[in-house]
C-alpha cells in the first residue's frame, strides 16, 4: 500500500487551536443559547401532569359478536391498539369535556378546546404488561387529576356499555321459542345464517324444489304420488334449514353469555394530584443549555473558520496563496515610541526575534544570487508594509550593513513620521528636476539608528505615475545599489493603483506584507499574480500584527521565556507537521 493512500492522522490540536483561536465566537454563541434555557426554564409557566392506571383484560373467546350479531376475530395487538386509540377518541373526550364544563377553564376553554383537550391526553401502556396509564397534562394541577379521573371513569363506563349493548331484535330473537314463526324469521334474518354458506347452498336446493312444485301442480292435483313426494321432500329440507339454523343461533348465545360475565376494563390506581411539574425541568434545561450551548458555539466557531478567505497562517500563505511564508510579526499596542523600539531595546522580546527571524528568511528566499534591492509592498493600505520596512532596514543594519530606506510612495508616505526626518526636499525633487545622481547625497538623510538612510518623498506630486515613468527612476537604483548594501523601497499598496509596478522595472524582488485576519485572500492573490506578471519575483509573506494565542502561544513563551510585556497575546494558528 502506498504511502499516498494511507489516511490522514487526526490533527486535534489543529481543532483545539481553532476553538480558542475563535473562543469570542464559541462564547457567544454558548452565552446566547445558556441564556436562552435559563430565560425559558425560569420563566416558563409550569405544567403538571397527572396519570390514571388502568388494567384491560382480553376479551374472553377469540371472537366478538356485534349488535346486529356479527362475529368477528381479532388478536391481542389489534385488540390493545384499538383500545388505546378509542381512549383518544373525539366522543370519548367529549364526553369528559362536557361533564367536568372544561370550556370555563383557562387551558381548555374556548372554540379550540377538544383539540387543546385531545392535546394534553397522553396514552402510555407499560411495556410487557396489560396496564396502561391515561395522563392528562395542565397548567392546573388539580385541574389535572380531575381530568384524568374523568377520562379513565368514562372510558370504563363506556367500555361496559358497548358489551352489553345488543339490539332489540336481536336479544327478542334469541330469547324467543325455536317453535315461534316470528322467531323463525328472527332467526333467518339474523347475519350470521344469511352469510352461512351451508344454509345459503340449502335454501338454494329448496328454491329449485318449489318452482318445481308450482310446474307440476298445473297438471297434478295435491293429491298425487309424486306430488305428495315432493312435499315431503320440500319439508324435509326445510327441517334441515332449520336445524342448521337453530345449530348458529345456540352458538351465539354461548357466545353472547360468556362476553357477558363482566367488565375487562378497570382503574387500578386513580390519579392523584401532581406536586411537582413535569415542565420546565430547570436542572435539566440548564444541563441542556450548557451541552447546547458549547456545541453551538464550536459550530459557530468552525464555520466561521470554513468560511473565513483571509491569511493568518503558515498553512494559508502556502494554501490559499500558493507562495513561500518568510514569517510573522506579533501584534503590539504600543502607540508611544518609535516602530522598530523592540529592535534597539535590551530586553528580549517576540517582535524583535520575529523582526531578525525575518530578515534571515528574507536573506534565504533571495540566494544565490541576493537581493540587494528590496520592494515591499502590501494588497490594500493599512496592512503595515511601511511598519515592515522600517523595521528591516533596522535589522540589516545590525548585521553590519549600510542600508537605504526610500520612501516610494508618492500618494500617501508615511515613513518621515517613523525616523521623525524632514520631508521638504526628497524622492520627487530628484524625480522632477534632478540632473545628476550626486544630488541624491544631499537629498539623503541619516537617521537614529547607525547604519540606516533614508530618502523621504519630499513634496507630493500631482502625477506620481509620469516621475516614476522617467529614466531617473533607473539612474537612481544605480546609484543606491552602488553605495549601499541593501535598499528597501516602501511602495504603494498594489490595489487599486499600479505605482508599485513602476518600481518593479528597476527592482526586481518584493517582501509581500499581509495584516493578519484582514484581506480576503482572492484579493491578495490578484494582486500578486500583478505583481508577478510585471516580473517581480516574491520573495515571500509575512503576516503582520499576528495575534498568537492559545497553543501557539505556550510555545512562544516557552521557546523565548515568557511574553513581551507590551505585545498582549493575541491568536495565531499552531503550525502542524506537513
Amino acid at each position: 500500500m502506498s504511502a499516498a493512500a494511507e489516511p490522514e492522522e487526526l490533527d486535534l490540536s489543529h481543532y483545539l487551536d481553532v476553538l480558542l483561536r475563535r473562543r469570542w465566537i464559541v462564547l457567544s454563541g454558548f452565552t446566547v443559547v445558556f441564556v436562552c434555557a435559563l430565560l425559558h426554564a425560569f420563566t416558563f409557566v409550569p405544567i403538571y401532569e397527572a396519570n390514571a392506571l388502568l388494567v384491560i383484560e382480553r376479551e374472553r373467546g377469540g371472537a366478538k359478536v356485534l349488535a346486529d350479531g356479527t362475529m368477528i376475530q381479532s388478536d391481542d395487538d389489534d385488540y390493545y391498539q384499538t383500545q388505546y386509540k378509542l381512549l383518544k377518541s373525539e366522543s370519548l373526550l367529549r364526553q369528559v369535556y362536557e361533564k367536568l364544563d372544561l370550556s370555563k377553564t383557562a387551558d381548555f376553554g374556548g372554540p379550540h378546546g377538544l383539540a387543546a383537550l385531545q392535546g394534553a391526553v397522553d396514552v402510555t401502556p407499560v411495556l410487557r404488561s396489560r396496564l396502561v396509564y391515561a395522563g392528562v397534562r395542565s397548567h392546573d394541577p388539580v385541574l389535572a387529576a380531575s381530568v384524568a379521573n374523568a377520562l379513565a371513569q368514562t372510558f370504563v363506563d363506556q367500555n361496559l356499555s358497548n358489551q352489553l349493548f345488543i339490539s332489540k331484535e336481536v336479544l327478542r330473537a334469541l330469547q324467543a321459542g325455536s317453535g315461534d314463526a316470528g322467531a323463525r324469521r328472527s332467526y333467518a334474518a339474523l347475519p350470521a345464517v344469511v352469510d352461512n354458506k351451508l344454509i345459503q347452498d340449502l335454501k338454494g336446493e329448496y328454491a329449485k324444489l318449489q318452482s318445481r312444485y308450482a310446474d307440476m301442480s298445473a297438471s297434478l292435483t295435491p293429491k298425487h304420488p309424486d306430488m305428495i313426494a315432493l312435499r315431503a321432500d320440500i319439508d324435509a329440507l326445510q327441517g334441515q334449514i332449520d336445524a342448521e339454523t337453530d345449530k348458529i343461533v345456540q352458538s351465539m348465545k354461548t357466545q353472547l353469555s360468556g362476553q357477558l360475565k363482566g367488565n375487562n376494563v378497570r382503574i387500578v390506581d386513580p390519579a392523584d394530584v401532581p406536586e411537582r411539574p413535569v415542565k420546565p425541568n430547570k436542572r435539566g434545561e440548564a444541563l441542556l443549555g450548557l451541552i447546547g450551548g458549547l456545541a453551538v458555539g464550536a459550530g459557530l466557531a468552525f464555520l466561521v473558520e470554513a468560511l473565513d478567505q483571509s491569511v493568518r497562517t503558515q498553512e494559508d500563505v502556502e494554501s490559499k496563496l500558493g507562495l513561500p511564508f518568510l514569517g510573522e510579526i506579533p501584534f503590539s499596542s504600543a502607540r508611544e515610541g518609535k516602530v522598530y523600539d523592540a529592535l534597539l531595546a535590551k530586553q528580549f522580546s517576540l517582535t524583535s526575534e520575529a523582526v531578525r527571524n525575518l530578515r534571515t528568511m528574507t536573506d534565504f528566499a533571495g540566494a544565490p544570487n541576493g537581493a540587494k534591492a528590496l520592494l515591499v509592498t502590501s494588497t490594500v493600505e493599512a496592512e503595515g508594509k511601511s511598519y515592515i520596512a522600517a523595521n528591516l532596514a533596522v535589522a540589516f543594519s545590525q548585521i553590519g550593513e549600510k542600508v537605504l530606506l526610500i520612501s516610494g510612495d508618492l500618494r500617501r508616505p508615511s515613513m518621515h513620521r517613523s525616523f521623525t526626518s524632514t520631508a521638504k526636499r526628497g524622492l520627487c525633487d530628484f524625480l522632477a528636476k534632478g540632473q545628476k545622481v550626486d544630488e541624491l547625497a544631499d537629498l539623503v538623510q541619516k537617521t537614529d539608528v547607525p547604519g540606516v538612510h533614508y530618502l523621504p518623498c519630499g513634496p507630493r506630486s500631482p502625477s506620481p505615475s509620469e516621475l516614476l515613468n522617467t529614466p531617473r527612476l533607473a539612474a537612481l537604483m544605480t546609484w543606491a545599489k552602488s553605495h549601499y548594501d541593501r535598499v528597501i523601497v516602501d511602495c504603494t499598496p498594489l490595489l487599486p493603483i499600479h505605482d508599485t509596478l513602476l518600481w518593479g522595472r528597476h527592482v526586481h524582488a518584493a517582501v509581500f506584507v499581509v495584516r493578519y485576519g484582514r484581506t480576503r485572500a482572492p484579493l491578495i492573490a490578484k494582486a500578486c499574480r500583478r505583481l508577478q506578471d510585471g516580473g517581480v519575483k516574491i520573495l515571500g509573506v509575512v503576516v503582520n500584527a499576528s495575534r498568537p494565542a492559545g497553543l501557539s502561544y505556550s510555545a512562544y513563551s516557552y521557546y523565548y521565556g515568557g511574553p513581551e510585556a507590551e505585545i498582549p497575546a493575541a491568536s495565531t494558528e499552531p503550525r502542524r507537521p506537513s
